[in-house]
């Protein structure tokens, strides 16, 4: 796996790779340097988490698909809602080949998959991305954190179910979000406000 830091305007993008073939997570400033280490393999798609612009810039540069959740294709096109305003996308989607996904959908990599987990909240959309031991979660977790709902198609109590349903997986899963620093499952269980608090709640 190859990680791309974000800064103040773009997220952290993610090239996973199994052997020859590979996956670009949230491609938004890193063109550049997420070909020059996808090298000779080749790339199967795009992936994205969710649809603002500080996580897809860069998704029409690639001439693959890009896989997004159906409740987040509209949001790619809307600039007053996916934080374009008042610039406009820079892709034309006469130029992309959007395809859908769902959750539990298994997306081949080489002899493995990523498995696409829907985990709406942060937007209606959002998806966190399951491969090996590792999970991409965008904007949904955070280090020691979890994601706005206060946005277009956010929604708090979804947010909660899907940050419950990420912490349900193995303690030693590594965590990759769309900013800050990199987590764990077990290091979120113990650390992690939002969860604590949420858990506690569940058990009423």
């Amino acid at each position: 796996m190859n990680a791309f830091r974000g800064n103040d305007e773009n997220a952290h993008a993610y090239l996973v790779c199994r052997f020859d073939q590979c996956y670009v997570i949230d491609p938004a400033n890193h063109y550049a340097e997420i070909i020059e280490a996808l090298g000779p393999r080749k790339l199967l798609g795009v992936l994205l988490t969710h649809a603002h612009s500080d996580h897809v810039d860069d998704i029409g540069r690639f001439n693959v698909p890009v896989h997004i959740h159906k409740s987040d294709a509209p949001l790619l096109f809307m600039d007053d809602a996916n934080g374009y305003h008042p610039r406009k996308h820079p892709y034309q989607r006469r130029n992309l080949t959007i395809r859908s996904i769902t959750d539990g959908m298994r997306l081949a990599l080489a002899d493995g998959f990523v498995e696409v987990m829907h985990t709406p909240g942060h937007t209606k959309g959002s998806c966190s991305f399951l491969y090996q031991d590792a999970i991409y979660t965008g904007d949904t977790l955070f280090r020691e954190s979890v994601g706005r709902h206060d946005l277009y198609s956010g929604n708090l109590s979804e947010l909660k179910q899907s940050v419950l349903k990420i912490m349900d997986l193995s303690a030693n899963t590594r965590i990759y979000p769309g900013h800050d620093r990199f987590s764990s499952i077990r290091h979120e269980q113990k650390n992690n406000p939002f969860h604590i608090k949420w858990k506690k709640q569940l058990r009423r």
